[in-house]
């Protein structure tokens, strides 16, 4: 019983440190976008561009809602176009992965 109880111990810390290491950061989730949705932003403006359809279009950065657990992020950021759509872009991040990613346009 002792033997079982110590590999479940050591397992769990275990398991715990590796979900506390691997939480991604706001940063992350930038490469996420310019890789699943072609956004690039530009560090010093709100500007962005994405590439659609062998088009670019640009962005301008609205608004981020970030709430960061322990082992997770959940992260939603909104953009405008030129033509006055928003489009929001969110999900969750756990173990240096972004799960769940959606993207919405109204």
């Amino acid at each position: 019983m002792g033997k079982t109880f110590t590999i479940i111990s050591i397992s769990s810390i275990i398991f715990v440190a590796i979900l506390l290491l691997t939480c991604p950061k706001e940063a992350d989730f930038q490469k996420h976008l310019a890789d699943e949705y072609s956004i690039v932003c530009n560090e010093v403006s709100f500007s962005c561009t994405q590439q659609k359809d062998n088009k670019e279009e640009k962005l301008e950065f609205v608004g981020s809602d970030v709430r960061n657990g322990v082992f997770f992020m959940k992260i939603e950021q909104t953009f405008q176009t030129e033509t006055g759509k928003k489009k929001t872009y969110s999900a969750i991040g756990i173990l240096g992965m972004f799960l769940f990613s959606s993207e919405k346009t109204f």
